[in-house]
């Protein structure tokens, strides 16, 4: 009984493993689909990416994020691959949003539909500062380094807009109670007056 149970876990194992690598390949499929057939298909013979894949589903990584991070390791194989020519010539397509290059061609489909799904905008920065750093030739540290930076620069500046919006809310209630301060109480001057008391404290 307990090695039928066991048996059974197991093939439910390797079915999720199954769906989820499936699920992740739908994806990825969708995201390469502005470049060349035959690209993807060689890319994944190269990369071999399904460690990577498994490692995503036991951290938990949702299929669509995993499939996003999969498009990361894949950029670096293609824009790797360019010759110093290629590269510039790459570049310059991005710069003058030419369709006649198809590695620009299929990048700029990829943005196009990472902006449509349900990741977080931080790994949709990733993707996009991996292509620029790619195409820049700068080393891998140095992509990283600038998304960390871009991502800090990012939440100083919404940091920086809510305390401007939260002065502005505070500033508006100290010039209403300023207003209010500002003018003498006429029913307790009048009193004091009648009094023969100073009114200089009011």
């Amino acid at each position: 009984m307990l090695e039928t149970q066991a048996f059974q876990a197991l093939l439910q194992k390797r079915a999720a493993h199954r769906a989820y690598k499936r699920t992740v390949d739908e994806y990825v499929a969708v995201l390469f689909c502005g470049f060349p057939d035959n690209m993807l298909p060689s890319l994944r013979q190269r990369v071999g990416n399904w460690g990577f894949v498994r490692r995503g589903q036991a951290e938990g990584t949702d299929a669509c994020a995993c499939a996003v991070q999969v498009a990361v390791l894949l950029t670096r194989k293609i824009i790797g691959a360019l010759n110093k020519r290629e590269r510039q010539d790459l570049e310059q397509a991005f710069l003058r949003n030419d369709a006649s290059n198809p590695a620009y061609k299929g990048f700029k489909c990829m943005l196009q539909v990472v902006d449509r799904l349900d990741v977080s905008p931080a790994l949709v920065s990733y993707l996009n500062t991996e292509i620029a750093g790619q195409l820049r030739g700068m080393p891998q540290q140095a992509i990283f380094n600038s998304w960390v930076e871009a991502q800090i620069g990012g939440v100083m500046d919404r940091l920086r807009q809510r305390c401007l919006e939260e002065a502005e809310r505070k500033g508006d209630s100290f010039a209403l109670a300023g207003s209010l301060a500002g003018r003498p109480n006429a029913l307790a001057v009048a009193e004091h007056e009648q009094r023969g008391l100073p009114t200089g404290s009011f």
